[in-house]
């Protein structure tokens, strides 16, 4: 017999009634068998503040794994360092990429810089950081698996237009290769963790069965990136996937949105929850 604790430290509202603070991000503290692991650092406004209100010492964080590079998944990470100075940092190689989301003003495009907010120079020589960059599916700790790059098959769970990436002096749309999701294994069954899921949480779940050899997943935690869906199929369509994966915890955070995480829990009731900051589980 084994424990797997999942806290979530960072996202958009909070679940827990005192001292814990919302922000637009996620963060998860997740421990399993004596190993501490961080998932996302969030924008780094509330991490610092959430961590010690939960009794989630940042200091006994052995790895930190990053989901993408973007601000709010990564923006803490010089937080989460400075309290665990030489943590093993995984994550895919892309992370570092010049990454912009384009927003359009009438005939005017604006172009603003998402990405990490740090050099990796100055994370490696400044706090420590030890990245290991991973695009394959790995084992990062006992029964821990790290996705890696996970094949866009569905044909529902579209890239999103505004994300770019810069290369060269142009504007690309960003194929997001860096996103990435870890899985679980708890004695309650598989956990999948998603940060954003940007290559479709359908996509993921498909992926690590197929590498897992699970054929069903015990939950789904974090950002499916629902929020972002351009039309109706994309939700119904992953609603579906989630009664044939045969889940019995669906908690959604982050990139899921108002609308979507609302139909999520007419449709599963029970086995739905708001996986909002302070919110715990132990498998």
């Amino acid at each position: 017999m084994s424990e797997t604790t999942i806290t979530v430290v960072c996202e958009n509202r909070t679940a827990a009634p005192v001292g814990v603070a919302g922000e637009y991000g996620f963060a998860a503290f997740i421990e399993k068998d004596g190993k501490k692991i961080l998932f996302d650092t969030g924008q780094g406004i509330a991490l610092k503040n959430n961590a010690a209100v939960l009794k989630t010492d940042l200091a006994k964080v052995d790895q930190v794994v990053l989901s993408h590079g973007h601000f709010d998944h990564t923006g803490g990470l010089s937080q989460a360092l400075m309290s665990s100075w030489g943590s093993e940092v995984i994550a895919h190689p892309d992370i570092f990429d010049d990454k912009y989301t384009e927003m359009h003003f009438g005939k005017e495009t604006g172009r603003f810089y998402i990405g990490v907010p740090y050099r990796r120079e100055f994370l490696e020589s400044a706090l420590g950081a030890t990245f290991s960059m991973q695009k394959g599916y790995i084992e990062i700790s006992p029964g821990v698996w790290f996705s890696g790059e996970v094949p866009r098959r569905t044909d529902f769970e579209r890239p999103d237009s505004a994300l770019k990436v810069k290369r060269d002096g142009e504007f690309l749309d960003d194929p997001m290769l860096d996103d990435a999701s870890i899985l679980v294994e708890t004695d309650s069954g598989p956990v999948i963790v998603a940060g954003c899921a940007h290559a479709g949480i359908v996509n993921v779940m498909n992926h690590f069965r197929e590498k897992s050899g699970h054929e069903s997943f015990h939950a789904v935690i974090g950002g499916t990136h629902l929020g972002f869906a351009e039309d109706e199929q994309q939700l119904f369509k992953t609603m579906d996937a989630f009664e044939k994966m045969g889940l019995d915890l669906i908690a959604v955070s982050h990139c899921t949105g108002n609308e979507a995480a609302a139909a999520c829990y007419n449709r599963f009731r029970e086995k739905f929850a708001f996986a909002n900051a302070g919110w715990r589980m132990t498998f």
